[in-house]
């Protein structure tokens, strides 16, 4: 989970920057704004979509092994998880957030329900007493009592405030507002609200230059502005961020081939922090070149060659010393045809009076004939240094034994801890395992599917 929080904060922090560098300068603010918004989405689905890499496994001078059906008890010593006093920290952050986000709404829907209220096609106009500039939450746009009754509220900001209330720019900001909330400890919602909010004043300002064609008086008329106070937490204002890139963006002209181009260039980059976060997973080839010295099959039941049996386990052993341990319904076609044959079939005693299912043997075999009676099995002669192969050892006793500060555990595609490892193989002893290293590190997949290594 930390690593995906990681790699979605690094992404967002990438594209707001891309945003700024190239984006924010031209007269494209309908595109920035859906930019901005469907940059949070991309940031947060990438780290989810995995890269299937097909390498070829190397065991040599290590074991890697597929261990199954293990009934062996063993007590561990529980060790202290310091991520749950984390995870009740940083909720309680959270929780103070949203409490003050709450309050912020209220504040804003009580002077909406004790004020007069005046409805303007498909705004309401909310007379306050306080001296305020206007600003826009969702429908409702608050002007000062005196200001609307005098008549000295200029069209130039009625329209701006309106743009705001139409093209629903609130809810931008909502939305931003509870993702800061549940995300407090990254920073880069913190850029990426002023971003939007400054964004919204681009379109607000925008309309009305391309309604009234008065650029000039309007820029006087928001610099006279500038000094009113807005105490309005999360309401669209006209004096939000009035710097110079506002005023000159009013008179900026942008070429539409520059423009094209500009859009165009977010292909490439989302293509590339795809390739860049996305979870990269090994999907292991075994060396084609490597075969077992030999081939046993352990089983409770007397199922082998040919037959399904989830009791039955089949060990390959490798000049390497590396084990395979697979279950008997794991296996391919071809890995059941180069299983040995099955023991001979043990005949039940026959009673007298019944009939025998073995066939009598002839009583004299005459030259052509073909003998019913089987070869007794081959001799093989046990050479003295001749190496046995271990008997397999339990998933969780592999782990414990083969412990280490810098082995990486997995369970089901997702990385897991050491402590989280043991306790999925404590209580279940169907869980597969398989082990190998990469980069001089011991990485451990667990799974409760079955695990194919690839030829």
């Amino acid at each position: 989970m930390i690593t995906y929080l990681i790699k979605s904060g690094l992404c967002l922090a990438l594209l707001l920057t891309f945003y700024h560098l190239i984006l924010e300068r031209e007269k494209m603010h309908q595109f920035n704004r859906f930019y901005l918004l469907g940059s949070v989405v991309f940031s947060f689905l990438v780290p989810l979509y995995k890269i299937y890499i097909v390498t070829i496994s190397n065991t040599v001078g290590t074991t890697a092994s597929l261990i199954t059906a293990s009934t062996m008890n063993v007590n561990t010593v529980e060790e202290i998880n310091y991520t749950q006093y984390l995870f009740v920290g940083y909720a309680i952050v959270a929780i103070i957030l949203l409490i003050r986000f709450t309050k912020n709404l209220l504040d804003i829907f009580l002077k909406i329900k004790r004020h007069q209220k005046i409805k303007k096609g498909k705004t309401t106009l909310v007379l306050v007493d306080d001296t305020i500039s206007p600003h826009t939450f969702w429908n409702y746009i608050f002007i000062n009592k005196e200001e609307y009754n005098s008549n000295k509220i200029k069209i130039e900001l009625y329209t701006h405030e309106l743009t705001h209330a139409l093209q629903k720019h609130t809810f931008d900001i909502l939305l931003i507002e509870l993702l800061q909330i549940i995300f407090w400890i990254n920073p880069t919602f913190i850029f990426l609200k002023k971003a939007i909010k400054l964004n919204h004043e681009f379109l607000a300002d925008n309309k009305v230059i391309t309604t009234h064609k008065n650029t000039t008086e309007y820029q006087y008329l928001l610099l006279n502005r500038a000094t009113w106070n807005n105490e309005y937490y999360l309401a669209s204002n006209l004096n939000y961020l009035l710097t110079k890139k506002r005023l000159l963006m009013m008179t900026k002209q942008s070429s539409r081939t520059k423009i094209l181009l500009k859009k165009l260039a977010v292909i490439p980059v989302l293509v590339g922090f795809t390739l860049l976060f996305a979870e990269r997973v090994e999907a292991q080839k075994k060396d084609a070149s490597k075969t077992p010295v030999s081939i046993q099959v352990k089983n409770s039941g007397q199922k082998l060659k040919g037959d399904s049996s989830k009791e039955t386990l089949v060990v390959y052993t490798y000049e390497d010393g590396s084990i395979i341990q697979k279950k008997h319904d794991d296996l391919t076609l071809e890995e059941k045809q180069q299983l040995p044959p099955p023991p001979p079939h043990n005949y039940r005693i026959v009673k007298k009076g019944e009939a025998s299912d073995i066939p009598p043997p002839p009583t004299r075999v005459r030259k052509g004939d073909v003998s019913r009676i089987p070869p007794p099995p081959p001799h093989i002669r046990v050479k003295k240094g001749m190496r046995t192969p271990p008997e397999p050892i339990s998933p969780l006793e592999y782990i414990k034994k083969h412990k280490d500060n810098n082995s990486e555990y997995y369970y089901n595609g997702k990385k897991i801890s050491y402590q989280k490892a043991i306790k999925l193989l404590e209580p279940d002893n169907s869980i597969n395992l398989h082990n190998w290293n990469k980069n001089g590190r011991a990485v451990f997949k667990l799974s409760d599917k079955p695990i194919t290594i690839k030829n």
